[in-house]
């Protein structure tokens, strides 16, 4: 039995299987199922901490009542695998297609561990649950893990899955820069003068009254949807930061009155921004950047080092951007306003941003949005988010790396952050009383910054013939056209497109079209990347 099992094991888990005959046996604890769910609503990948054959049997009904769903066993304890692998019940668990079984080791080993099952499973609909008595510090410390790791492997899976939505921005966007000046040209311009990172967290109300009297004494960053609140309170920042490639950006924007504000943005923002503001625009060089727009700037000479290279892998905010950009720029201190990263006194936002929103009553089922309980400043429970955790956690890595610069976070309610200090905005500001014409440097420095002028419709050209190309070879492979599909796929890999908008194109077609013949699938997404040039 125990041989059958290892065998049936070996399929599923190689590694594991190898491992196995060296674990000792252990008695496996006996568990309290009274109040344990089995049914996981709008879920398909379900994690579970902990091996035990009586919740695979509880958990059975659900996985049969959707083929696509699946239930990932993680245990950390190698007894209770080896004594697993001598009952009679294995068997049921082994061949079943839906599940699967990993071991979890100690220290940097989890980390790949955790990293692997995430980029395996890319999806927005998942859960992490324990057994009953296995519901302890190091399960919430995993299950966050797991969460924070999906989130990041669904976002980047989303943008290549639909690449061409965001590659319609790239080219819509890329004549623009022409109209633009060279934000990387600004480096350490700003080296005497504070910045402020203003988020659109619903503490940003009780800033504003500082706020409108530091015109002259502070760089004002607004990012995302803080531009339409700041706008709505008088105060004109110096700098508005747009990233997002989402529709919402726009509307956000659209009510926004700082029409002659510098607009700092990364080709992948919604085309329709600019229309919201006079600039002038900022192009950034930055690690928001994405392979298209990577390879434009190296077409065009650009050799400046990307803006915030040193942000870690989980800063997917704008607010990221801003801060990485007042470094650039020099500035001695940082300080954050309306950074909550929390749905304090129940909303989202500052009220000035025009827009309600209140943590969802049920569970939400997108690992970004999911709700987690934890303590403000003041150690009172709030609703934060697993983004938010990560948009903390990512904010006091970059201070670490920067000991040059004093980080503060002024933002009064919140999560606040684990190596930023806190310090009431009124207080803080008590340290650079000194005034300069801000508006006036910020505009000499931006006429001393323009971009060259750059060969970009060009480059879009070259690109557009390669793609052609490059579903010229689909049809071939496909079997729509007559021709050697050997040498159509080798042709094909050596195009301009293929590498710059399909270098992973075998890694995402499971994921986008998994029912599908792999060509057909890549010829249909390969000519929605044409219909937008």
């Amino acid at each position: 039995m125990y041989r059958s099992h290892l065998a049936l094991l070996m399929e599923k888990s190689p590694l594991l299987a190898l491992r196995a005959p060296s674990f000792p046996l252990q008695e496996t604890p006996s568990q309290d199922f009274s109040s344990w769910p089995a049914v996981f609503p709008n879920v398909n990948i379900l994690y579970l901490y902990g091996l035990d054959l009586k919740a695979y049997e509880l958990l059975h009904p659900w996985l049969q009542s959707n083929p696509s769903r699946k239930a990932i066993f993680l245990e950390n304890q190698e007894g209770i695998i080896s004594a697993f692998l001598h009952t009679n019940g294995a068997t049921a668990f082994l061949s079943d297609a839906q599940v699967e079984l990993h071991f979890l080791p100690k220290g940097a080993s989890l980390q790949q561990t955790l990293q692997a099952l995430a980029e395996t499973h890319p999806v927005d609909s998942l859960d992490c649950i324990a057994l009953p008595s296995r519901k302890t510090s190091y399960f919430r410390s995993l299950k966050l893990q797991l969460l924070r790791k999906t989130l990041l492997s669904h976002a980047i899976m989303k943008d290549r899955c639909h690449g061409y939505q965001l590659f319609y921005n790239f080219v819509q966007n890329a004549p623009q820069t022409q109209n633009s000046f060279y934000f990387n040209a600004l480096r350490g311009t700003f080296s005497s003068i504070p910045a402020i990172i203003c988020g659109a967290g619903p503490s940003l109300a009780s800033a504003f009254h500082i706020l409108s009297s530091l015109e002259n004494r502070a760089l004002i960053f607004a990012c995302g949807s803080a531009i339409a609140a700041c706008s709505k309170a008088g105060i004109t920042p110096h700098f508005c930061v747009a990233v997002d490639p989402n529709e919402e950006e726009f509307f956000r924007l659209k009510n926004s009155f700082s029409f002659e504000v510098p607009l700092l943005y990364s080709l992948r923002v919604h085309p329709h921004v600019f229309s919201t503001l006079n600039g002038p625009f900022g192009y950034v060089r930055s690690q928001f950047s994405d392979i298209s727009q990577l390879w434009l700037e190296e077409e065009l000479h650009f050799s400046d080092p990307l803006i915030g290279h040193q942000l870690s892998s989980e800063s997917i905010s704008v607010t990221s951007m801003a801060v990485a950009a007042a470094e650039w720029l020099g500035c001695p201190s940082i300080l954050f306003a309306g950074l909550d990263m929390a749905y304090t006194g129940d909303q989202r936002y500052c009220s000035a941003v025009g827009v309600s929103e209140t943590p969802p009553k049920k569970l939400p089922q997108t690992v970004s949005d999911r709700l987690l309980a934890k303590k403000d400043r003041q150690g009172k429970k709030v609703h934060s988010a697993v983004r938010w955790v990560m948009e903390s956690s990512s904010l006091s890595h970059y201070a670490k790396l920067h000991p040059h610069v004093q980080f503060i976070n002024t933002t009064d309610g919140g999560i606040g952050f684990q190596s930023i200090p806190y310090q009431p905005l009124a207080e803080a500001i008590q340290s650079f009383p000194q005034e300069h014409d801000l508006r006036g440097l910020l505009h000499a420095a931006i006429s001393s910054a323009p971009m060259p002028t750059l060969p970009i419709l060009q480059k879009l050209a070259e690109l557009r013939t390669s793609l052609l190309n490059v579903i010229d070879y689909l049809h071939i492979l496909s079997g729509s056209k007559p021709g050697s599909t050997v040498l159509a796929e080798i042709e094909m890999k050596e195009e301009l497109a293929f590498s710059v908008l399909f270098y992973d194109i075998f890694r995402i077609l499971p994921h986008m079209a998994p029912h599908e013949s792999k060509w057909e699938a890549f010829l249909e997404l390969a000519q929605k990347y044409l219909a937008v040039m």
